[in-house]
């Protein structure tokens, strides 16, 4: 049977204990292979050894040796024992105990090591013993340890040893060192905090890309240097070529152990199987530098909270701004149907029976109620009393006089130019409670998804700190700042940035909400003959969702791992598809998806970012690809023909008879659409799609959350694109203060890409390649380029809600049926 590594020690223990009770004369009771040595007469050899001297002796299963050293006491040294031999076999290996004052180590040789491809063996041992032994307060006493050396075998098997004193046990603060590492030969060093540092950063990089484990240790004897040894009571990383540890004074106060080993294989690092054997030697240079004073922490953390407080103050001075040159509302141009109503009914107040087009004739639109409306150029409507004598004639029969027509959508949406007020009829109470439904909605949702993330990333830090494995969560360990039970406290606070800002716009949309009550107050005329109708529900909504964002994020960078990555991007989610809505709603109100109907596409979104983290399979992929283009397709539809084909399954079907109907109807036309803007938009949409899903289908990114991202926000780009190039084209005016958001917007979301792409961790890759990209903090010794990413972001974040809020400033005091819809 094959002889695992350990088993030495279990054969000393076992003889040591057999041999305490059982008397001399019962030996003959004991196994056969527990009385070799009697029975072939042992002889034992002690020799008085010296230190830094090397050793070359032979035994066999009657000669055994012991090794007494006896060397001075010295505060910065410790002993390193070297063995060798080249002539020892598995069946019979050499054994070597050493005894100390306070604990007793033992390993063999050959010395064994499990790897994913098997067992390999190394003749070749080095062991730093345990400086239990300085910690005696009499710098001159003399110390002491003796190695035992034995084997089984019956022929005679050379080996070497030699104790050397280490001069450079204890490491300084900001002393660079070079060592070289094997599997069989680890290394380890002595740190003790000085008075004034209360945290220190391990920074350990390497030329050789072979996998290593790096550990810390408390000062306590017997210290684990063999790989399989640091999975317990340590702090440990896995490690190519970079890692980094933060090691608080708290934790460790009276220093620590740094413990460097390398592994047999590289399948822990990076999942390959090495068929290989060959001598592993890996060359490490390790630094320990001081970290952050309290002093600079604070600082750095103030400082930021500080600097997005200026947002506060200058939100303010612009909001005052605003109010002092808006003024009094200029003179109103005369609205058609506010004088229309006035004529209908003797009163300017009611829109109970509004106007609408049904026959042309010769170049004028006649209403139900027979005045006349002439189409100018612009394709404004103008209206006329007066009837023509030509026209006077017409019957009654070619007019609409059915009461139910009023409420009939088609009659209003089939015309092939429309204005805000064509698709502002539904009542102002109901369109505003079924915006503020997406807040209440939202944070019912937001309840009960994030507890049991945060519930989980907390289970994930105590089991990070209670166990030492930081290969569990991938940090940027080169700038990681511990914070109580936080390793990596400064990735979780620079969210704050998203709660602030979010905290922010709520307020300037409710300043705006008040503000427009005011004026609807003064002149309720505005609110149904004027401008675009306002909503503020969707922005409430849009700022609250940037809270959560910034919550979520820092739910993620407590524990950023693959399995919960979702939790980082799917708020950003519903800030994608809440900024959609709010730009279709602004000139479609009476078109806007329910809360339900919006929540439902998330929840298909999360679904699948869920299912992606477990499958990812060419199966996976065509499926996905299929309802995400099926789902452009009957959205295109539905907002082509302004809600009127019902969003459901049918629509496929409608879609197909309609392009059948074009067909036969002749190829020229299919390229004349009803409805030009409409369809160039779309067309473009679909396009870019169709790439993204063409892309997915074929590269199979690993980070399916961000390329599912990508896609709302690429159709988000687009309609924002589209909607200010359209307001360009129907001649309305971009102030100043959005031109303003505009410009910040692009240079800060152009900035933010800069930072996010430069990545300092990743999870598409095993915990020691992630590190690879670690890097050292960027601003104030306290934030790296992933921390300025969410300062950026969530400003971009912000000034694009900005844009959405002041936009369409211009069309406040503009006739609603003069306001196009594109």
């Amino acid at each position: 049977m094959e002889r695992k590594p350990g088993d030495s020690v279990l054969y000393v223990v076992l003889f040591v204990t057999l041999f305490i009770h059982y008397p001399v004369h019962g030996l003959i009771q004991m196994p056969r292979s527990l009385r070799l040595k009697d029975e072939h007469q042992v002889h034992t050899e002690v020799i008085e050894a010296s230190c830094d001297h090397l050793y070359r002796e032979s035994t066999n299963r009657t000669l055994e040796f012991i090794y007494h050293f006896v060397h001075a006491n010295e505060s910065s040294k410790a002993v390193r024992i070297s063995v060798d031999t080249k002539e020892v076999t598995q069946e019979h290996p050499i054994l070597f105990v050493v005894r100390q004052q306070k604990s007793v180590s033992s390993w063999q040789l050959p010395h064994f090591i499990d790897t994913a491809s098997g067992i390999r063996a190394y003749h070749r041992v080095r062991r730093t013993l345990c400086p239990e032994d300085l910690e005696v307060s009499n710098a001159s006493e003399e110390l002491e340890f003796v190695v035992g050396v034995s084997t089984s075998d019956p022929r005679n098997v050379s080996f070497t040893i030699e104790a050397t004193k280490i001069d450079d046990f204890l490491i300084k603060l900001d002393e660079e060192r070079n060592i070289i590492v094997s599997p069989s030969e680890p290394e380890f060093y002595q740190y003790v905090f000085d008075e004034n540092v209360t945290a220190v950063l391990v920074n350990v990089t390497s030329p050789d890309d072979l996998c290593m484990t790096v550990s810390v240790q408390n000062l306590t004897c017997p210290s684990f240097g063999r790989d399989e040894e640091m999975r317990y009571d340590s702090i440990r990383q896995t490690a190519l070529d970079r890692s980094g540890l933060t090691i608080t004074k708290e934790k460790f106060p009276n220093g620590f152990y740094l413990v460097f080993s390398v592994k047999a294989d590289d399948y822990e690092c990076s999942g390959k199987k090495d068929q290989q054997v060959y001598m592993r030697r890996k060359r490490i240079m390790f630094r320990i530098t001081e970290k952050l004073k309290p002093s600079q922490f604070y600082t750095a953390t103030l400082g930021v909270i500080g600097i997005f407080m200026l947002f506060y103050i200058l939100g303010v001075f612009i909001w005052i701004v605003h109010c002092i040159t808006s003024g009094p509302a200029p003179p109103l141009e005369r609205s058609l149907l506010e004088a229309e109503d006035s004529q209908r009914y003797g009163t300017a107040s009611s829109l109970d029976r509004p106007i609408f087009p049904v026959r042309s004739y010769e170049g004028r639109l006649i209403d139900s109620f027979g005045s006349r409306r002439h189409i100018t150029a612009s394709g404004s409507v103008s209206g006329n009393n007066e009837i023509d004598s030509k026209e006077s004639s017409l019957n009654e029969e070619e007019i609409d006089m059915l009461e139910d027509a009023y409420l009939d959508k088609d009659v209003f949406r089939t015309k092939t130019f429309l204005y805000v007020s064509d698709l502002a009829r539904k009542d102002h109470k109901f369109l505003s409670k079924r915006f503020y439904s997406y807040i209440w909605q939202l944070l019912t949702l937001s309840t009960f998804y994030a507890l049991p993330v945060i519930q989980l990333v907390i289970t994930y830090q105590k089991v990070l700190n209670d166990t030492g494995d930081q290969d569990l969560c991938y940090y940027n360990f080169l700038c990681a700042h511990p914070f109580g039970k936080l390793t990596d406290f400064n990735h979780v606070f620079s969210n704050v940035g998203y709660v602030m800002l979010g905290i922010l716009f709520c307020i300037l949309v409710f300043f705006r909400d008040v503000k427009h009550k005011h004026m609807r107050e003064k002149n309720n005329k505005l609110e149904k003959y004027y401008g675009i109708p306002q909503f503020y529900g969707l922005f409430y909504a849009m700022g609250v969702s940037l809270i959560l964002e910034g919550v979520m994020s820092a739910c993620y960078h407590i524990c950023p791992t693959h399995a919960n990555y979702q939790f980082d991007t799917t708020f950003m989610y519903v800030i994608a598809i809440l900024c959609m809505l709010k730009i279709y709603q602004t000139r479609h109100p009476d078109i806007v998806a329910t809360a339900q109907a919006s929540f439902g596409i998330l929840a298909f979104v999360v679904i699948a970012g869920v299912i992606s983290v477990y499958e990812s399979s060419i199966y996976f992929w065509v499926i996905y690809t299929i309802l995400h283009l099926m789902g452009c397709l009957a959205l295109s539809a539905s907002i082509y023909y302004m809600g009127r084909w019902k969003l459901d399954f049918g629509i496929f079907k409608r879609i197909y008879l309609t392009w059948l109907n074009d067909i036969r109807a002749g190829f020229s036309h299919c390229f004349r659409p009803m409805y030009p803007d409409r369809m160039i938009l779309l067309a473009i949409g679909n396009l870019f799609n169709w790439a993204l899903a063409a892309y997915g289908l074929h590269t199979q990114p690993p980070d399916f959350a961000s390329y599912q991202l990508a896609i709302f926000i690429t159709n988000l780009m687009l309609y924002t694109l589209f909607y200010i190039v359209m307001k360009i084209r129907y001649g309305e005016t971009v102030l100043v203060q959005p031109l303003i958001y505009i410009c910040l917007s692009l240079v800060s979301w152009g900035a933010s890409f800069y930072f996010f792409i430069i990545k300092a961790a990743t999870w598409r890759m095993s915990a020691a390649e992630s590190r690879h990209y670690n890097q050292e903090c960027l601003i104030l010794n306290f934030y790296d380029y992933h921390d300025v990413w969410h300062f950026l972001s969530a400003s971009s974040m912000f000034f694009s809600f900005m844009i959405l809020l002041s936009l369409d400033d211009d069309q406040v005091y503009r006739p609603r049926d003069k306001i196009p819809v594109f």
